[in-house]
């Protein structure tokens, strides 16, 4: 993939922001990438946990992640996930050129993209 000439890739990832390895990891991923002398970009997304508790049973979802279908397990595994990790780099990163922090949870995935856009640059 890192190889291709496709414009552009999109990865998503749940960050431990307090667990080292995690860093590692992306790291790792972008590598190939940079390597390849692509710009890696790092978008933050945040929003209140009733909110994501609220999105994490939407019909889109449900329909694109199986994972999520069992719903008991999949609030659990969010609830969990927020008791155990650090998931907001509380602005650790702000100022990066390679990265934006947004809350979007008042924000529709087109207003995100919107700002993104322009934050970045892209067309």
């Amino acid at each position: 993939m890192a190889a291709s000439t496709i414009p552009g890739l999109i990865f998503t990832y749940a960050w431990a922001f307090d667990v080292p390895e995690d860093q590692a990891e992306l790291d790792a991923y972008a590598a190939p990438f940079r390597d390849n002398g692509s710009r890696i970009l790092y978008l933050e997304l945040s929003a209140t946990q009733e909110v994501r508790l609220e999105r994490n049973q939407g019909e889109l979802r449900l329909a694109e992640k199986p994972s999520k279908r069992d719903l008991v397990r999949s609030r659990q595994h969010l609830l969990v996930a927020d008791a155990t990790y650090r998931l907001n780099s509380n602005g650790e990163f702000d100022g990066r050129d390679d990265y934006l922090r947004i809350d979007n949870t008042a924000l529709s995935a087109e207003a995100v993209a919107e700002r993104t856009i322009k934050h970045f640059g892209l067309a």
